[in-house]
């Protein structure tokens, strides 16, 4: 049987053999003495005794990515309270060694035992080779980011897809509830106006009837990219109906986009109209409002309502096959 004395250098060399560093630090004068290091790390020396001396050596050597986040781990007034309540405390970071590569290692500070220090109150600084593992494990981060970043992918996808109308691309009604959450939050956040536009095609049911239903798909597909192209930015466009559309958003208050959309509109329709030799024309009506977030709002139907009514009057004025 072996006797503690091999025993304990057999388990110190052990020991040893884990670190690339082993230094005890004097907890009051913070001066230190080098136990043992391999000559790879690149700015240690054996006659090192002043902690800072050797931690600003160490410095030069830290990857610039983590010098931040090691002067504040070495810094007295960090580490020690640490100790305070914890067995260790330690940081992982990239050290360049001899070959001038850097290489990810844990650095640690620990109470030292009597073992390690005849007074029992200095502190052990270790330096331990995580490379490897290291390594793997960032590899492993990234796949796994890879992996989530494709499901959230899949997962918006599939949830615009179900909150879309399929002919048109536009928002269904499912998405209108989603987004005028949203739009709430927005202007009550951002101090922002409620915007609400109602559009409605002119004449569909004569189209449908006297043209066929593909011409009224086409006036419907002609209308909804339209008001894609003009809307103002930050602005969602829902299909209520077959004929229906729907613009919520939240503007700031001296907002032109409103005015922009509907010359834009005009000029869109118009040039439809003009460069295709149609037997029918496309046109639509809409009404817009642009008024202020109030406290407890819960939907913006009064919003919708006030747009609507102006969409009528458009309506009334241009549309020759509105319904009575």
């Amino acid at each position: 049987m072996k006797d503690e004395n091999t025993i304990r250098h057999m388990t110190g060399n052990a020991v040893r053999s884990l670190y690339q560093m082993i230094m005890l630090v004097n907890d009051e004068t913070f001066e230190c003495h080098v136990i043992d290091y391999n000559r790879e790390l690149r700015s240690v020396s054996e006659a090192v005794s002043s902690f800072d001396e050797f931690c600003d050596d160490l410095y030069e050597n830290i990857h610039p990515e983590d010098r931040e986040g090691f002067k504040r781990f070495i810094n007295p007034d960090y580490f020690p309270k640490e100790l305070v309540d914890k067995v260790y405390t330690s940081y992982e970071c990239r050290i360049r060694q001899v070959n001038s590569r850097y290489y990810w290692s844990e650095v640690t500070f620990c109470n030292a035992t009597v073992e390690d220090s005849t007074v029992g109150h200095e502190y052990l600084f270790l330096i331990r080779d995580i490379d490897e593992c290291k390594r793997k494990k960032l590899q492993e981060d990234m796949e796994q980011r890879r992996i989530f970043n494709e499901l959230q992918e899949k997962y918006s996808r599939l949830f615009e897809e179900n909150m879309k109308d399929e002919q048109t691309g536009c928002y269904n009604r499912k998405g209108m509830n989603y987004y005028t959450d949203i739009v709430l939050d927005e202007a009550e956040r951002m101090g922002r106006y409620i915007f609400a536009c109602v559009v409605d095609l002119n004449g569909l049911k004569y189209l449908n009837d006297t043209f066929g239903h593909a011409v009224g798909d086409e006036a419907i597909a002609v209308v909804s990219s339209i008001l894609r192209d003009a809307a103002p930015g930050n602005v969602r466009i829902v299909r209520t109906g077959g004929d229906e559309f729907l613009m919520i958003g939240s503007l700031e208050q001296d907002s032109s986009e409103p005015h922009k959309m509907s010359e834009k509109i005009e000029e869109e329709l118009d040039s439809y109209n003009r460069t295709h030799s149609n037997a029918f024309t496309v046109g639509a009506s809409y009404g817009w409002v642009l008024q202020p977030w109030e406290e407890g709002m819960a939907d913006i139907d009064k919003y919708i309502e006030i747009a609507d009514a102006r969409m009528y009057e458009m309506k009334k004025r241009r549309d020759n096959h509105r319904r009575s």
